[in-house]
């Protein structure tokens, strides 16, 4: 998880908002409101509910613990930091798929170096992937602007396909990399949307046109909750944490260029990947967002971070996702609390559960019958 401020665009966003937090949405139904929920791209049939599993905790049950506990939450897709083979073994036969990530300290040699690629597909996923469902790898984790990984991150997963495919498991496991929303340098309106000069057109461009290519997402870190506290107090709760569908007045944002109306700030950024991408001259890709969520605590005075708040943002994403015609893949972040996370208070406190397995507050993401 990145935490940036760009207070331009909050401040832009704030006041779009504040001059039409007067308006009302009598109907879901009209053109342009709640038709496609945004226009961001998604062709990944139905909507699925995934969970990050981070172990930056004490205390925390053991991986032969993990598929009851997720299996518990009517979870069925799991995304990982690293490639732990006892994390792999215990998944086996459960019908619980992975999403494993490479270290992002590898990336330097595995632009150049097939024999590592291969190395590592020998030991971490050729033992498994007949028993445990493996759907997609990450070379990295939110390294697009890092100097150190940049000039390598294209060429790495590259090769790291390339090899993957010697094996014939390409089609099977997608490779590709995860970034955050501060590849964004322009987020608002979210039609104007663009990538970073530095990397837009250098590894973006060819990033995206290689998975366009083998068919693999775009994945992206989505978080509402860091979007409203960069602006606290200005940007209004309801509007991140996802209104109510049946209230009697809504807040909408209208982008003045693409005319498409606004209830929720989680639509509105990954509208803005969608545009960037545009913007680089590419057509739309399938985006996966890989981690989301909202804190249950924080620090004093982050009112906001609370188990209350968590609970409805989560609840009301999953029912917001089944609602609309795009079916976005979400991994919700995060399974666990981590107390072991260094920084602010509100790392340690994103989990469904407790780190002792317990349950912080009901969710439900059973898919309707």
């Amino acid at each position: 998880m990145m935490i940036t401020t760009q207070n331009a665009f909050w401040i832009l966003l704030i006041f779009s908002i504040s001059m039409a937090s007067a308006s009302t949405i009598p109907s879901l139904g009209g053109p342009g409101i709640g038709t496609n929920y945004g226009r961001y791209s998604s062709n990944l049939g139905a909507p699925e509910i995934g969970i990050n599993y981070g172990r930056y905790g004490s205390n925390l049950p053991p991986p032969e613990a993990l598929p009851s506990l997720v299996t518990s939450l009517s979870i069925k897709h799991v995304k990982t930091f690293d490639m732990d083979p006892r994390i792999t073994t215990s998944f086996a036969n459960t019908g619980i798929s992975l999403s494993l990530c490479i270290p992002n300290d590898k990336i330097p040699i595995l632009s150049t170096n097939l024999s590592e690629a291969d190395s590592i597909i020998r030991t971490f996923i050729l033992p498994y992937h007949k028993t445990t469902i493996i759907t997609s790898i990450s070379v990295g984790n939110e390294v697009s602007l890092l100097p150190q990984f940049t000039p390598h991150l294209v060429s790495a997963v590259v090769n790291f396909h390339r090899a993957i495919k010697r094996y014939r498991l390409h089609k099977k496991i997608k490779v590709t990399t995860t970034h955050s929303l501060a590849i964004l340098s322009r987020r608002f309106p979210p039609s104007t949307a663009r990538f970073h000069n530095s990397i837009g057109e250098s590894v973006l461009k060819p990033l995206v046109r290689f998975l366009q290519r083998t068919k693999s997402p775009l994945m992206v870190n989505v978080y509402p909750y860091l979007a409203y506290k960069q602006s606290f107090p200005s940007i209004p709760l309801d509007f991140a944490l996802f209104q109510p569908v049946n209230g009697s007045k809504r807040r909408m944002y209208r982008d003045p260029y693409s005319g498409v109306a606004y209830t929720n700030l989680f639509d509105i950024m990954m509208d803005s990947v969608d545009s960037a991408v545009k913007a680089l001259g590419l057509p739309k890709i399938p985006v996966v967002v890989s981690e989301i969520g909202w804190p249950s605590s924080g620090d004093p005075g982050e009112v906001a971070a609370s188990l209350e708040n968590a609970r409805v943002f989560n609840q009301r994403l999953v029912e917001h996702l089944r609602r609309g015609e795009k079916k976005v893949t979400v991994y919700i972040f995060a399974l666990f609390d981590e107390d072991q996370k260094t920084g602010a208070t509100v790392e340690k406190h994103w989990g469904l559960l407790y780190g002792n397995g317990s349950r912080k507050y009901d969710l439900n993401i059973s898919p309707p019958v």
